[in-house]
């Protein structure tokens, strides 16, 4: 019988101080154990340091982006666990997202996707966790670090602040509780996965996935994680992080992918709705 496959995807952008030790931390063991296949994918948002030698030189599948931005690197990534999409990326194999066939088909069939950041912040032990959340009955799980623990240093107060503040009003919008939006730790059931719609280009992707995968009907799951100071220097911006993601969470809330105003959601406080078209998408 053919083993199950997880994949571990991380997306990077200049991280050659700590991409190796995410890597060799991610427990192939445990999860091998446990009759998983393990493939590690690096999704390189054009690094200019030695992040693309030192995560070939671990093992990993490697995937450079097109364009800039981790919500533009992660949706190319997720399109290629449709095989849809690679066969023509295979027939057309000319530099692209990459230099082998084997790095084009590594999301292929992945029974589940794990998404951890690369810059240390996230530790890959919670990894078994995430897939026992998903092997369990989840379609979508979010490692909380406010669940769990974080460490001094690892988050600035305007930080907290914001990730407490921007949760809160994800839960409002959405009705379903979340207590950790911006979390870089997430796990999918490659079925579900496939059927969210994204169209993020940056640091709004993670709002973007909740929203979707709350107004998908899919089942989400928060499990407590640790949180740990990054290696370094961090790429957010947070008031400009932060507008975009309250920007994305109305948007999503009210507008599909294509930025009709969605009927599904409307329909819930409508007791007419059934008079109303159902939302279009794309």
């Amino acid at each position: 019988m053919t083993a199950s496959k997880v994949v571990v995807m991380i997306p990077a952008l200049n991280e050659e101080r700590s991409i190796g030790k995410v890597i060799d931390d991610i427990p192939r063991k445990e999860l091998m154990k446990r009759g998983f296949e393990v493939r590690v994918v690096v999704v390189d948002g054009q690094s200019t340091d030695r992040t693309l030698a030192i995560a070939r030189e671990k093992g990993a599948y490697v995937l450079v982006q097109k364009g800039k931005g981790k919500g533009m690197g992660v949706r190319q990534a997720i399109a290629l666990c449709d095989p849809r999409e690679v066969v023509p990326k295979v027939l057309a194999l000319t530099g692209g997202l990459c230099s082998k066939f084997s790095d084009l088909a590594s999301m292929l069939d992945a029974k589940y996707l794990i998404m951890i950041d690369a810059d240390g912040t996230y530790p890959p032990r919670y990894i078994p966790d995430v897939v026992s959340a998903l092997e369990a009955g989840a379609d979508v799980v979010m490692g909380s670090r406010f669940q769990g623990s974080i460490a001094e240093g690892a988050m600035t107060p305007l930080n907290h602040f914001g990730n407490i503040v921007l949760s809160d009003i994800a839960t409002l919008l959405y009705q379903h509780p979340c207590t950790d939006l911006c979390t870089g730790m997430w796990g999918f059931n490659g079925e579900a996965l496939r059927t969210l719609e994204l169209d993020s280009k940056h640091f709004e992707l993670e709002a973007e996935m909740f929203a979707e995968s709350v107004k998908k009907g899919l089942r989400v799951e928060e499990i407590p994680i640790n949180y740990l100071p990054r290696a370094g220097e961090t790429k957010l911006v947070p008031l400009k992080a932060g507008v975009a993601i309250v920007t994305k969470l109305f948007e999503r809330r009210f507008w599909s992918v294509a930025g009709e105003f969605d009927v599904k959601m409307a329909a819930k406080r409508d007791e007419k709705s059934t008079a109303l078209r159902p939302a279009h998408h794309i």
